[in-house]
């Protein structure tokens, strides 16, 4: 897949709405990669990270003509991915993870780390975890993140000091499980 731009946004989107074929793919060039690494976060399994991610494409190109570039388009379509990525969870039956999915077994400190992050986020409620990763992951700014949500921008900051709240306390009981797990 091609990593840089082939055509700015703007553009991509006149000739998308124009029913362009050129705007269209220019569109999914530039932001098909983002969107499956978010896809992969939120949903933690390749085949319905793919699935959300040309389900969202395909929602976006139906309403390409109701962007009104209020929000950057890299916005707008990670909005409608965070939809059908919800979608994809509500849908999907509770399956037990397979014990290769859980037990990484990793020497280096970082990957630990991000193992036991791993595990904190995805205790937490959808919507915490996924402003947390949209957050401090993703780097986006508040009033997008807000915008994704569907929420106004000082409700997404309620949300985020409550979702890092409930992070931090089950960090701490995490790490305290693993601490009297050590002594014994």
């Amino acid at each position: 897949m091609v990593s840089k731009l082939i055509m700015n946004d703007t553009e991509a989107v006149k000739l998308a709405v124009q029913g362009r074929e050129d705007g269209f793919r220019a569109i999914f060039v530039n932001h098909s990669s983002f969107l499956f690494t978010h896809a992969l976060r939120i949903l933690k399994n390749r085949h319905q990270a793919e699935d959300a991610v040309q389900e969202a494409f395909a929602a976006a190109f139906r309403a390409i003509g109701n962007f009104r570039g209020e929000a950057k388009l890299r916005t707008w379509l990670y909005q409608i991915l965070y939809r059908s990525a919800l979608k994809i969870v509500s849908q999907k039956t509770e399956q037990p993870a397979k014990d290769s999915d859980k037990n990484v077994v990793s020497e280096s400190g970082a990957t630990e780390l991000r193992l036991d992050i791993n595990e904190v986020l995805e205790r937490l409620p959808e919507r915490d975890r996924a402003i947390l990763i949209m957050t401090y992951w993703d780097e986006m700014p508040l009033k997008e993140t807000a915008q994704v949500l569907e929420v106004t921008e000082n409700n997404a900051k309620i949300i985020l000091f409550r979702a890092r709240n409930r992070f931090a306390a089950l960090w701490q009981q995490a790490n305290r499980k693993e601490a009297d797990s050590n002594e014994m």
